[in-house]
């Protein structure tokens, strides 16, 4: 370690030479130099000072500039006053010395005459403690100052001679928990029975304990938790003397941890144990028990462990014993851990696309007094819901965006995990209104066109969809449906006399929605069947009932395409006489359009059917005539048949069941029968012994 200061720099461009001052702090010596290098040295730096040192460029008669002032220490003076003692029981030496200035740290060395070497640093104090030095040996101690920049020369040198141990090695076993420990030893050879043996603990504190006999055991008493022991046995009082065995060090066994802390992780089933350290542990051991006597434990040689795999909605009992060699501490206070509310289940996601929004429910957790869903996007985007409850609503998604839901529960100091997330799209809303137009007829098919409401999300496609009946009946059902299409409208071709409810669903990549309201309706009658022309002194067209139909007509189109001749809800119209059957057609007609016509199937010219209207009691079939004169009221009139009493009348609905009423006299009004339903009404006579022929039906289709 030299006297050398050498400061360096950079240059700042064209100049002609270099000043330095070098100058001791507070005022003291000071040094000029010049140099054209960008580097100086001095050798006249004096240890334990500190030293400012600044340079400056010249150029000419000019100081172009001038660098900050740094400042730097020399290294410390060697320490002085080095002075020793032995402590014969732990076999260490204690060096002190004063205190040098600028030190940071001090260092002393020790080399036996055996060429063995210790050493000890400190950076508080200006004693050390050299340990484990061996017996009987001649010991040289020197002490070096240092700092941040250098360290000092070593001090002047002492010599210290250790004691010799001349009894064999002896044995120590602390006895764990019974704050003793067991010394044993051999008898120094050739020593008296009555010699006394003294055996001496020593601790970290100093503090002494010390028992003795005249065989080869005895036991220190008053040992404490945590502490390490230095044990020697002497012959004789003197502890220095060269009657002592070499030093045997041994721990007592751990106390119980101290401030036990318990962090539990809810939403992952953990829990952080920490506790404050024990000199003498090796090893920790933390168990957690819960109250239905299941058990997590953990092991660790710092001084926390984490304990994983905790069951939800429990409470653990928590305690740390610590470990060493073959003695375990007693167990530590008890620390009591709550793990929190279990993750919410059965998590079910109603979409409301009316509002964007989404409705969250679930299974209460025991113990939860709060619940926070969420609703994360594929993008990150994360919409939040807090409530007591168990069902909350998420607002602003955005349509046709697929997010995950799930839900958390909270006792107000711990969270749950979060439940099984739950995937549903922001679907987009079925169509609001859904209508039909009647478009053409032809060979007994209509076509359908269906047109419905866009809807405001984005890239959305619809399906329309129709399921119905042919001809009212329920065994000739039908299911079609229109490809994924972006219009708002699709054409259906339907056979005349259907009945159809059309629905349409939307979709995009959320998913699909439900379906809109239904739209019922039907299609065009068929034309009429069994068209029957009658002539007497009147001509009377007749006809079956044609499905759905509401109105028929008669029309005489070799007069005129528009030539009607009668419009009617009933199955048959009076006609002046004279008309041909062969220029006849009869439509049927609703809401949907008019069927194509139907001609002439049966000609009557004696105005009956052939049905065997007498009966040898004379009685005979009534003529039966309807009218509808309003909504819902049917207007029933026959011809009075000779020889009856009463009259039993028959309601037959299309599709559905069948009446019969008695009735006195040749007239009544019907006000009970379905709307929009097809019936046909027979009647006959009777008497107290007899029963006369029907008539001929009379069919209608009801308003």
């Amino acid at each position: 370690m030299t006297n050398n200061l050498t400061v360096s720099w950079d240059s700042d461009g064209d100049v002609d030479y270099f000043m330095v001052w070098v100058n001791e702090y507070m005022g003291g010596s000071s040094e000029t130099f010049n140099t054209t290098s960008t580097e100086s040295s001095t050798s006249n730096v004096i240890c334990g000072n500190n030293y400012t040192v600044q340079v400056a460029a010249i150029k000419g008669d000019c100081q172009t500039s001038t660098s900050q002032t740094q400042s730097v220490l020399s290294a410390p003076c060697q320490p002085q006053g080095i002075r020793g003692s032995l402590d014969c029981v732990t076999n260490s030496a204690w060096i002190s010395w004063n205190t040098a200035l600028y030190a940071d740290c001090y260092t002393v060395s020790a080399v036996g005459e055996d060429n063995s070497v210790a050493n000890c640093t400190t950076y508080t104090n200006t004693t050390c403690e050299v340990e484990d030095l061996a017996c009987g040996i001649l010991y040289n101690f020197s002490v070096t100052a240092k700092n941040s920049q250098c360290g000092s020369q070593p001090s002047t040198a002492i010599d210290l001679q250790t004691a010799p141990c001349s009894l064999s090695g002896i044995t120590a076993i602390p006895q764990c928990h019974n704050s003793s420990i067991l010394v044993m030893w051999e008898l120094a050879e050739g020593s008296e029975g009555n010699t006394v043996y003294t055996a001496t603990a020593e601790a970290r504190d100093h503090t002494y304990l010390s028992c003795n006999g005249t065989g080869t055991s005895c036991t220190l008493y008053g040992a404490r938790c945590d502490f390490r022991y230095t044990v020697i046995v002497a012959a004789s009082s003197d502890q220095c003397s060269s009657l002592r065995s070499p030093p045997y060090k041994i721990s007592m066994e751990p106390c119980p941890p101290s401030e036990v802390n318990v962090t539990a992780y809810c939403e992952d089933h953990n829990a952080l144990v920490s506790w404050s350290p024990s000199p003498v542990a090796a090893t920790y051991h933390v168990v957690a028990t819960a109250a239905d006597g299941h058990m997590h434990a953990c092991n660790a040689s710092s001084t926390n462990c984490s304990l994983t795999g905790l069951h939800c909605d429990e409470q653990y009992q928590v305690y740390v014993t610590a470990c060493h060699e073959n003695c375990s501490s007693a167990a530590s206070y008890n620390v009591t851990l709550n793990t929190g509310p279990c993750q919410p289940d059965d998590v079910s996601v109603t979409f409301h696309c009316s509002n964007q929004s989404a409705v969250l429910s679930w299974t209460p957790s025991d113990n939860a007094v709060d619940y926070h869903a969420c609703a994360e996007a594929w993008s990150g985007q994360m919409l939040h819901c807090q409530s007591t409850y168990p069902t909350c609503t998420i607002q602003n998604l955005d349509c046709g965006v697929l997010y995950n839901f799930s839900v958390q529960a909270s006792d107000g100091m711990c969270n749950s995990s979060f439940s099984d997330p739950v995937e549903t799209g922001a679907t987009p809303c079925p169509p609001d209104v859904v209508e039909v137009q009647h478009v053409t007829m032809y060979a007994d098919v209509q076509l359908l066109r269906f047109n419905w409401t866009d809807i405001s999300c984005a890239d959305t496609e619809y399906m329309l969809a129709l399921e119905g009946n042919l001809l009212g009946d329920d065994q000739a059902q039908f299911e079609v449906s229109s490809y994924w299409t972006n219009r708002t409208s699709f054409e259906i071709p339907l056979p005349c006399g259907s009945w159809y409810s059309a629905t349409v669903e939307s979709r995009n990549a959320a998913g699909s929605s439900d379906r809109s309201g239904p739209l019922n309706g039907t299609t065009v009658p068929c034309p009429p069947l069994n068209v029957m022309y009658s002539s007497d002194s009147i001509t009377v067209v007749s006809w079956d009932p044609a499905v759905f139909a509401t109105m028929y007509s008669v029309y005489m189109p070799t007069v005129s395409l528009t030539s009607q001749l009668c419009t009617t809800p009933g199955l048959s119209c009076s006609l002046p006489p004279g008309i041909p059957s062969a220029d006849l057609l009869v439509t049927a007609s609703n809401a949907a359009g008019e069927s194509e016509g139907a001609s002439v199937t049966a000609v009557n010219l004696l105005g009956r059917r052939k049905r065997d209207l007498t009966n040898s009691e004379g009685l005979t079939a009534p003529r039966i005539h309807v009218t509808l004169p309003k909504p819902g009221v049917v207007d029933t009139k026959w011809s009075r048949s000779d020889a009856a009493t009463d009259y039993k009348l028959m309601i037959k609905q299309q599709q559905g069941g069948s009446e019969e009423l008695t009735v006195v006299g040749e007239h009544i009004i019907l006000t009970n029968l379905s709307p929009n339903s097809t019936y046909c009404l027979t009647v006959s006579a009777k008497n107290n012994t007899n029963m006369g022929p029907e008539s001929e039906p009379a069919c209608l289709q009801t308003r």
